[in-house]
């Protein structure tokens, strides 16, 4: 009974103070605040589900069928409608028929921190680990950077919630794949995980990357398990296989909803159009050429693109597939693309909708998630250099646990890196907030590998106490 107060009092004690701290220093739940593509959410949630044009409107299914569910009529009026570009910023208040959305994005979020906290304490050795992993990614949680999101009609709050409790479910399920056979709990635990994997896919479609890399790490690992130990890995491939499952039925309905045409669109007229050679080769796929398309610049939403009917005719039949070709024939511009636009990903870590007076939010948590959330591209390098000093103290150790650190904290950097950087290539409109969805797991890790590794520290002392060396 001591051992346990001594490790899980602090931890139980910052997650009393989490709580409070988000119920009470960001204002009432009903206030809201919405942007553009607000609307379009509502219009998708009209479709009937379940059935196959759910999965098929403009916008992906998981954040209309949350509308759908709590608020079935969808009656609602926008009264404040935040656009960033033209430097509006309005207050939060109440739009009538939001209220529960908000309240759901903000529940799901304490929620799913204190599951996704509590769950990986689980995994460290000492109580002063414990007690610093808890402080950090509260405070990681709790600060504007992450908590405005809660605020705000958009799938990014409910994104990152679902995120945090797929990795935390991950957390769980990684010392039980290795296992030959499974019981009901582990057969229970792996629905529950591939469900909440699936409402994840369908809140951005470039989480879909995600969900296929993860696939193929489940995949990986049964193929060394059966090298290995010539035992077959069930759980393992399950997964692999019901992963790569969901993720060609949502690659399928994302093709046929033209949610990408938009993007596309966008891309075509600064990346394509202004590049001679680039545009031969679209033309070469079929794409009509004429001087009114070539002179297209900026968003589809203020060109005349999509009044080029030839253009935009072609467009849907070959576009997506022309332009995936594009990016394999230049694999190195592609590269270089990210590289160079690094800094942009990592400059900005506050959402720009709303300001918000003192009493919507606590301003003076602004600095300390700067902290937090680093404006530094610096922050993959750290990242990569950590990640290689864990692998290095497990193939000393060779201690399962720290094993599944090493995988887990892997499997969040390689796969933030991935969004990224699909996000970065698959539009260029609104860059910051669509790379956020690679950047937060890659700000995320940081801390989590730092706690991990001074955890192995503490163990280590402790053993060469233990030893008397």
């Amino acid at each position: 009974m001591k051992k346990k107060i001594i490790h899980w009092g602090i931890p139980v004690l910052l997650t009393l103070l989490f709580i409070a701290g988000k119920i009470t220093a960001y204002g009432p739940m009903n206030d809201s605040v919405a942007a553009h593509d607000t609307e379009s959410y509502y219009a998708a949630a009209a479709a009937d589900f379940p059935s196959i044009e759910f999965f098929e409107q403009m916008r992906s299914a998981t954040l209309p069928l949350l509308f759908k569910i709590l608020n079935p009529s969808l009656e609602h009026t926008i009264l404040l409608l935040s656009e960033p570009f033209f430097g509006t910023e309005p207050k939060l208040a109440i739009q009538p028929g939001t209220e529960s959305i908000i309240r759901f994005q903000t529940i799901l979020s304490i929620t799913a921190w204190i599951f996704f906290i509590l769950i990986l304490c689980k995994r460290l050795n000492h109580p002063l680990s414990k007690a610093l992993f808890a402080g950090i990614l509260y405070l990681f949680a709790f600060v504007p950077q992450v908590a405005d999101w809660d605020s705000i009609l958009l799938s990014e709050s409910v994104s990152f919630s679902i995120f945090i409790i797929m990795m935390g479910m991950l957390a769980i399920l990684l010392p039980k794949i290795k296992k030959k056979s499974f019981c009901l709990s582990d057969f229970l635990l792996s629905l529950l995980f591939f469900l909440i994997a699936m409402l994840w896919l369908f809140t951005r479609d470039t989480n879909a990357y995600f969900i296929l890399f993860l696939a193929a790490a489940f995949l990986m690992i049964s193929i060394i398990l059966w090298f290995r130990n010539k035992s077959f890995p069930v759980i393992a491939m399950l997964l692999a296989i019901f992963l790569s499952g969901v993720f060609l039925f949502q690659q399928h309905t994302f093709k046929k909803s033209e949610r990408w045409l938009l993007p596309f669109l966008n891309n075509m007229s600064t990346n394509v159009f202004p590049y001679p050679e680039r545009t031969a080769f679209f033309e070469k796929k079929g794409m009509p050429v004429n001087d009114e398309i070539l002179s297209q610049t900026g968003s589809a939403e203020y060109n005349n693109l999509y009044d080029q009917t030839e253009f935009i005719s072609w467009a849907k039949e070959n576009g997506l597939s022309a332009y995936t070709a594009f990016l394999l024939d230049m694999p190195l511009w592609s590269v270089l693309q990210i590289y160079l636009n690094l800094d942009l990903f990592f400059e900005e870590n506050l959402q720009p909708f709303f300001f918000g007076g003192s009493t919507e939010k606590p301003h003076w948590a602004d600095s300390i998630g700067n902290l937090l959330h680093p404006l530094s591209a610096a922050t993959i390098l750290i990242d990569f250099l950590l990640i290689f000093i864990l692998i290095r103290i497990d193939f000393l150790k060779q201690d399962d646990t720290l094993r599944n650190w090493t995988i887990f904290c892997m499997i969040l950097f390689l796969g933030g890196i991935l969004l990224m950087s699909l996000s970065f290539l698959g539009e260029v409109r609104s860059i910051w907030r669509h790379v956020l969805s690679g950047v937060f797991p890659l700000r995320l890790v940081l801390w989590i590998l730092i706690v991990v590794i001074l955890d192995q520290t503490f163990s280590l002392k402790s053993a060469c106490k233990t030893t008397g060396e």
